[in-house]
Formats: C-alpha cells, sequence, structure tokens
C-alpha cells in the first residue's frame, strides 16, 4: 500500500518532465528554424546564392561638343528624347578663339598677298629695266675701250677717260645690281607663296572643321536627357551639348562581390522594371570595376563597387534610357515559362525582404 502511494506521487512529477523536455526540445527547433530560415533568406536576398544586381538600360552613345575655348551657344535645334538623323544639324555655337584666329589668319593671308604682289611688281619692273642696262653697260663698255686705245696715242685727254671709266663702271654696277635683284626676289617670291599656301591652308581647314559653329549628328539615333540651352558658355571639361544615343538597348549592371558563384556569358537572367519583366541574356562581362551609380548606393553605407557586365534585351522590348532595373537569377523556371503566380509571389518577398533589410540598416 506504502508503494502504491508513493508511486501514485511520482506519475505527475515525471509527466511534468516529460512535458517540459518536450516542450524545450519544441523551442529549440524553432530557435533552429527561425535561424536557418534567415540564414536563408540573408543569403538569397543578399545575393550571395542567387544572383540581384541593379542595372540601367542604355545604348551605345556619342557626345556632341564644342571642342573650342571661349564658346557660347548660339543656337539649339534639338530637344531630350528627339530622333535625330545623322548630318542634322544639332547646335550653332560661336567661339571667340576660333573666331580670333580665323581673323588673324586672314590678316596675314592679306599681308603675305600684297607682299607678293609688292614683288611681282618689282620683278616685272626689273624684266623692263634690265635689257636697256644691259646694252647701256655694253654700249659704255665699248666707248670706254674705243677711249682706252685713243689715249694710249694721246688723243685724248686723262679727264675725259676718266669721266668714261667712271660712267662705264656705273652702267656695269646698275646692270648686276638688276641681274641680282632679280634672282633675290625669285627666291623671295617661293618662299612668300610657300607661306601663303601653309596659311590658306590652316584658314581653309579651320574654317572648314569650324562651319560657322555648326554642329552636325554623326550617327542616326535619340537625344538624351541633357540637352544645353542657347546662350549657354561652354567652360573647360563641360564642352557637352548634347548626347546621341543609337543603336539596340541593352543594360549595364553591376555584379556585387558577395555573390558566390561565377557568371558566365550567355547565361539567361531574369529582368525586372517596375510592373515589366523580362529575360536578358549575359553578353559581355567588361574587364573593369566601378563604382555604382548614386541612386543604387545605399545612404550611410560604404561606397558599393561591381564588376560591370553586359546583358543584351529583346529588340522588341520597350524600354526607356536611363531606367533603372534589377537583374536576378531565373529559378523556378522563370526564363523558360515566364513568369507565373508562384514567381511573381516570391519577386514580391525579395522585394520586401529588401526593404525591411533597408529599413534595418
Amino acid at each position: 500500500m506504502a508503494v502504491l502511494e508513493q508511486y501514485a506521487a511520482n506519475v505527475p512529477l515525471n509527466v511534468s518532465q516529460v512535458r517540459w523536455r518536450r516542450l524545450r526540445n519544441l523551442v529549440l527547433i524553432a530557435i533552429g528554424l527561425a535561424v536557418t530560415v534567415t540564414i536563408a533568406i540573408h543569403l538569397i536576398s543578399g545575393g550571395v546564392v542567387l544572383l540581384k544586381a541593379s542595372g540601367l538600360i542604355t545604348r551605345e552613345h556619342i557626345a556632341i561638343g564644342a571642342p573650342y575655348q571661349e564658346t557660347r551657344v548660339r543656337q539649339v535645334f534639338v530637344r531630350p528624347g528627339d530622333r535625330v538623323e545623322a548630318g542634322q544639324k544639332i547646335a550653332v555655337v560661336e567661339s571667340t578663339s576660333i573666331s580670333r584666329t580665323l581673323a588673324e589668319l586672314a590678316v596675314e593671308k592679306a599681308r603675305l598677298d600684297t607682299r607678293i604682289g609688292a614683288i611681282e611688281a618689282r620683278q616685272a619692273a626689273i624684266g623692263m629695266l634690265l635689257p636697256a642696262a644691259e646694252i647701256n653697260a655694253r654700249q659704255a663698255q665699248d666707248y670706254l675701250d674705243k677711249l682706252s686705245g685713243a689715249s694710249r696715242n694721246g688723243l685724248v685727254v686723262d679727264k675725259l677717260l676718266t669721266d668714261m671709266t667712271s660712267a662705264a663702271f656705273a652702267a656695269a654696277d646698275k646692270h648686276q645690281s638688276l641681274k641680282a635683284e632679280r634672282i633675290s626676289l625669285a627666291g623671295e617670291l617661293a618662299a612668300y607663296h610657300n607661306a601663303l599656301k601653309e596659311v590658306s591652308d590652316a584658314y581653309d581647314s579651320l574654317q572648314h572643321a569650324y562651319a560657322g559653329g555648326a554642329l552636325y549628328a554623326p550617327v542616326s539615333g535619340y537625344v538624351g536627357s541633357k540637352v544645353m540651352s542657347a546662350g549657354a558658355v561652354l567652360g573647360p571639361g563641360g564642352n557637352e551639348i548634347a548626347t546621341v544615343y543609337t543603336g539596340p538597348s541593352f543594360i549595364l549592371a553591376y555584379l556585387p562581390d558577395s555573390y558566390l558563384f561565377d557568371l558566365k556569358v550567355g547565361q539567361r537572367v531574369h529582368v525586372r522594371s517596375y510592373a515589366q519583366s523580362i529575360v536578358g541574356r549575359v553578353e559581355d562581362l567588361l574587364p573593369m570595376t566601378d563604382a555604382m551609380p548614386p541612386e543604387f548606393q545605399i545612404p550611410g553605407d560604404v561606397r558599393q563597387r561591381g564588376q560591370v557586365f553586359k546583358i543584351s534585351i529583346p529588340e522588341r522590348v520597350s524600354l526607356p534610357l536611363g531606367q533603372k532595373v534589377s537583374i536576378s537569377t531565373c529559378y523556378f523556371s522563370m526564363c523558360d515559362s515566364g513568369t507565373g503566380i508562384l514567381q511573381e509571389a516570391m519577386h514580391r518577398i525579395m522585394n520586401y525582404v529588401e526593404r525591411i533589410q533597408g529599413h534595418a540598416r
């Protein structure tokens, strides 16, 4: 009887211990599951296991600017988003330095032309004087020879011979001076002609390049969002008037350092822009790392960097230039069958997790 009473007293205690042990195990299991789920969510949403990158829609683009100093925009013929064709006039600028250089070259051309004209006029005068000077020198020498013979016979006084000698020398000197000047002028004229050609070529080249300050689109495409207004003064490092985007659209994205796996060329990825989802293909992994644009940075955090890679998108897809997109790994056959209910739900969950992480930071 005493044994039964003791056994009955121990039964509630054993039951309580079993229940507590089970509760403790359940709590430990719940904590373990919570930690596991938290780690899994962090690995997935943090872009460690599944790719999670950001990118921008862009195209090949060419900046149209004025590579001149002291430039002012006179006219602008395009607006952001306009379609332009190759050779279409974009703007007209006015450069004080180019105008000054053209004026200086024009003045130099006029000076050289004047000098060449003077030399040619002098050459013409020498051409008319030289035959007469040659005849005069020859006649003076012949007369001097005759006087010298007569002087030896005592028929001519010395003074007349002296005067004739001086006259013959002056005539010969005049003749030789004109011949030497003609040769000198020929060399000088050739030098001035060469200088005039160089100045004229420089003037024509600069005039053709400047083209009155007109700037033309080198390719067909669309004008970017930033266009310089008329009256603006372009300074060093800020001479871009407009940007023309050409060719098919593509995505430039930044591969986060936290991603554990290798990204391969040709790999398909899921691209999402607001409510639109498309499938892209990794076209190229660029051998460069760059800082992410400000819109991708987390306020108060260290500035993030990532390897730049290029994603091609279908031509039929119409996405605006500069649109921010998110890139992720294709899961649940997302790239094969499109975005279904499950995929959409997963994407929304990932967005919520990102927001929570952002608020936590």
